[in-house]
C-alpha cells in the first residue's frame, strides 16, 4: 500500500490497489526493508486491500489526497481527478449549491472538483461551456466536460468518466451520481486539462524569499532538475505526485519521509514547494522542475543548504 495521510497515528488512510480507506497501524509495516523487499519481489508479489466500507458511506472524513504512486504521463491527473469527484458520489444535489458534501448543482460540482486541482472555472454551465477548448463529444477524454443544450441554451455540465460513463451532480432525485452520457443533449465537450500539463511559473533562479521568511536549516542536499521530457521520465512523472500539474519555479520532488509533501522551503533565495515524489532514492536528495529540457540540463547537480519557510 501508499501512505497517503496520518503515518503516525492510530488509523492510517492508504492506497492499496483500486481502493482507499483506512488500516490500523499495527496492520502497516514500512521502513527502507520493507521497500526494499516489494521492489526486489515486485508489486503484484502482494495481496492488496479489500474495500470494507465505500468512500461514500465514511461519515467520518472526506480525503482530497491524490494517490502517491507514480502515475503514468499523461493519464494520472486525470484518473486522480476522477479518483477524487467519485468520493462524493451519493450526497445531495442542492440547487446553487457549491459544497461537495452538503449539496452542489451540476456546475458548483465541476467547479469544486476543478478547482482541487488547480483550475478555477467559471460559475454556471454556461458560462464554464466556452472555458477551455471546444471538442467533440466522441473525442472526450476522462476528466473532461461534457455539456448539455435544449433550445439552444446549456443546461447541464458533467465530467466524462470513460467508457460513456459520467459522474455528475444530476438532479435533486438522484443527487450526485455515476451516470452515462445522454447523446441527445450533449452538444460539446471541453478540455481543460492540457496533455504537457506545464504552467507558468517564476524563473527557478529568481531570488524571492524574503530575509523574515527564512526558518530553520534541515541540512544541506544535492540538487538536482528534471522536465517532462521522455529523458527525465526516467527519473520523475510529469504529473506531481499529489495529482495536480507540475509547475516550473513551484514543484520540488522530495523523499516524503524527509520533506513531508506541502512542505515549503528555501533553495538558493527562492521558495518551492514539496509536492512531488523524488525517485532517485538518494538521501538528503530534490529534484526542481523545470519546463524545458535545456534548462535542466544548463542548471546540472548541486549541493545547496535547504531551510524551511516560516
Amino acid at each position: 500500500c501508499y501512505i497517503l495521510a496520518d503515518a503516525e497515528k492510530e488509523w492510517i488512510y492508504v492506497e492499496s490497489g483500486d481502493v482507499r480507506g483506512f488500516v490500523s497501524k499495527e496492520a502497516v509495516q514500512t521502513g527502507d526493508e520493507v521497500k526494499a523487499q516489494v521492489e526486489a519481489a515486485g508489486e503484484g508479489a502482494y495481496q492488496t486491500a479489500t474495500e470494507l466500507i465505500a468512500p461514500e458511506d465514511n461519515q467520518a472524513l472526506y480525503y482530497s489526497y491524490a494517490s502517491v504512486k507514480p502515475g503514468t504521463p499523461g493519464n494520472a491527473i486525470r484518473q486522480a481527478m476522477l479518483d477524487f469527484a467519485a468520493q462524493f458520489i451519493g450526497n445531495p444535489y442542492v440547487w446553487g449549491g457549491t459544497s461537495l458534501t452538503e449539496g452542489a448543482d451540476c456546475s458548483g460540482f465541476v467547479q469544486q472538483i476543478y478547482k482541487n486541482f488547480g483550475y478555477n472555472l467559471p460559475r454556471v454551465a454556461e458560462d464554464q461551456s466556452q472555458y477551455g477548448t471546444k471538442i467533440p463529444v466522441e473525442d472526450a477524454q476522462p476528466g473532461d466536460l461534457i455539456f448539455y443544450a435544449k433550445d439552444g441554451y446549456v443546461h447541464h455540465v458533467v465530467m466524462y468518466a470513460g467508457d460513456g460513463k459520467t459522474i455528475e451532480a444530476a438532479n435533486e432525485d438522484q443527487g450526485i451520481i455515476s451516470g452515462t452520457v445522454y447523446i441527445p443533449e450533449a452538444v460539446w465537450a471541453t478540455r481543460i486539462l492540457e496533455e504537457n500539463y506545464n504552467l507558468e511559473g517564476t524563473d527557478v533562479n529568481e531570488q524571492n524569499a524574503t530575509a523574515e521568511q527564512y526558518g530553520d536549516s534541515i541540512g544541506e542536499y544535492t540538487i538536482d532538475y528534471y522536465c517532462s521530457c521522455e529523458t527525465c521520465r526516467a527519473k520523475a512523472s510529469k504529473v506531481k505526485a499529489t495529482g495536480t500539474p507540475v509547475v516550473e519555479g513551484q514543484t520540488i520532488a522530495v523523499d516524503p519521509d524527509e520533506i513531508p509533501y506541502g512542505t515549503k522551503v528555501i533553495i538558493d533565495g527562492h521558495v518551492f514547494t514539496a509536492e512531488d515524489y523524488d525517485t532517485s532514492c538518494k538521501e538528503k536528495h530534490i529534484s526542481i522542475y523545470v519546463n524545458e529540457h535545456e534548462t535542466a540540463q544548463k542548471l546540472n547537480e548541486k549541493k545547496a543548504e535547504v531551510y524551511l519557510v516560516k
